[in-house]
């Protein structure tokens, strides 16, 4: 291992530069797509769930591959796994932009977001090796500063890049602009990138990951496909093997921990106070995820605006969420101990003024003001849903209950994406114009408002509060 400390700061600049490309990629095609969705739709005649899948399919490859991605980088060099990381993301990012079929684009979709658990571990364990503790805040700062940004500008680079139809290729553009970022990326790293792992003896919970894997499948492909299906009998089976899988999953990391292995999610940190009630408050407030969707499908099939103006449209609303990440870092401590429940009151009142404004079709400040306060609820609520989760363990257990808390989160936005956009899609049925798919969404803001409900309410309570 190259001992990344000992670098001169401009080869250091430059590796960070590298690195957080990693950072900003997932999250960025996460935001991207969306914006996408009714381009992708009409030119591929996708039904509703294959567009579903094409935002939960990438979410739930993302959840399951996390964790398994982070030991795959101490298994074998971080630098190593970023590169390849880097490298399926490109590819499928490609087979994203060229597919020919809604089918083609959610396999592919799956596999970008599997891609991207694979490269995104890399990047904070090689932000560590390259930096001295006394270093890292200035670091982890630009970190978080990437994924913010991906939030704040993601759909609206996808409008102005579906509006610019370069040579023709129209939403095809929101994937294959990861080529060139892509490949310039794992040249730079190639280069610039030292390794910056310990190979260990750790062995990788390969049969758990696949496990995890076909237990959210069991709930996810049910959730998304059946109402487009009429809800055939296998939807039904599916959603009743769903519980007996999740306790197969539990019993064979129990099993796999027993045996002296490392377990893809370790069982003995949800006997910890306040930890499997902070994971349920993080699974519950990334419920936010189908708001991106149907907001883009309100304002594109139902109102006739474009991409790019859908785009500009929710910009207030990923500024808002930038603006109350930063703004969290001063609080005081007095505050910061409310900060869950003043960012999800921000963002209850936020959701119910939009519900309000797409109601009666309202456009201009009332909207820009009101998606500003919703985003910026979920800014500052944020960080506080991190440190429940983080505060509920040890210190030596902080990157596992780190990787646990991001595969949370992207499965929330994976079920979350397959249930409300099934009531969105329900509602709608095979009405068409403004007004219906106004109530439409005002139906699924409805069920987002009660989820978030419930999560103020769990976080009230004493282990939301530690």
């Amino acid at each position: 291992m190259t001992n990344a400390t000992v670098l001169s700061p401009t080869s250091r600049a430059l590796a960070l530069v590298v690195i957080l490309t990693g950072a900003l990629l997932p999250p960025l095609d996460f935001f991207i797509a969306n914006v996408a969705v009714p381009a992708i739709r009409e030119t591929l005649s996708a039904s509703p769930a294959e567009i579903q899948l094409v935002i939960s399919g990438y979410a739930a490859g993302y959840a399951v591959f996390l964790i398994p991605g982070g030991r795959l980088g101490d298994l074998f060099g971080r630098r190593r796994l970023f590169i390849l990381g880097m490298a399926g993301f490109t590819l499928t990012s490609a087979l994203c932009g060229f597919a020919t079929s809604g089918a083609m684009l959610d396999a592919a979709r799956i596999v970008e977001g599997t891609s991207a658990a694979i490269m995104a571990p890399q990047v904070l364990g090689s932000i560590r090796g390259l930096y001295a503790e006394h270093e890292l805040g200035r670091a982890l700062s630009l970190y978080s500063t990437m994924v913010g940004l991906a939030a704040a500008v993601g759909q609206m680079l996808g409008g102005a890049l579906i509006a610019l139809d370069l040579f023709g290729l129209g939403w095809r553009l929101v994937f294959i602009i990861n080529l060139p970022i892509g490949i310039c990326a794992m040249f730079g790293a190639s280069v610039l990138l030292p390794e910056t792992s310990r190979r260990t003896a750790q062995s990788l919970d390969i049969c758990g990951a696949l496990l995890l894997l076909a237990t959210l499948c069991a709930l996810i492909l049910p959730l998304s496909v059946g109402r487009d299906q009429g809800w055939p009998l296998w939807t039904f089976l599916s959603l009743a093997v769903f519980p007996l899988l999740w306790a197969a999953f539990m019993r064979f990391e129990r099993r796999v921990a027993h045996l002296g292995a490392m377990p893809l999610f370790d069982i003995d940190l949800l006997r910890r106070p306040g930890f499997k009630g902070s994971l349920l408050i993080a699974f519950l407030f990334f419920f936010t995820t189908p708001f991106y969707l149907g907001f883009s499908l309100y304002l594109q099939e139902g109102r006739g605006i474009d991409a790019l103006g859908a785009g500009l449209a929710i910009l207030p609303y990923g500024i808002g969420c930038l603006l109350g990440a930063l703004l969290t870092t001063p609080f005081p401590p007095w505050l910061r101990a409310h900060q869950f429940t003043v960012g999800m009151g921000c963002e209850l009142v936020g959701y119910a003024g939009i519900m309000l404004c797409v109601g009666a079709q309202a456009d201009g400040w009332p909207l820009v003001v009101i998606l500003a306060l919703a985003g910026f609820g979920q800014g500052v609520a944020m960080p506080r849903v991190v440190d429940m989760v983080l505060s509920a363990v040890p210190s030596s257990h902080a990157g596992l209950a780190a990787g646990i808390l991001n595969s949370t989160l992207q499965i929330g936005a994976a079920v979350s994406v397959a249930v409300i956009g099934s009531i969105f899609y329900e509602v709608l049925g095979s009405q068409t114009g403004a007004a219906a798919y106004a109530h439409a969404l005002q139906v699924a803001l409805a069920a987002i408002v009660g989820v978030f409900i419930l999560a103020l309410v769990l976080g009230l309570l004493p282990q939301g509060r530690r």
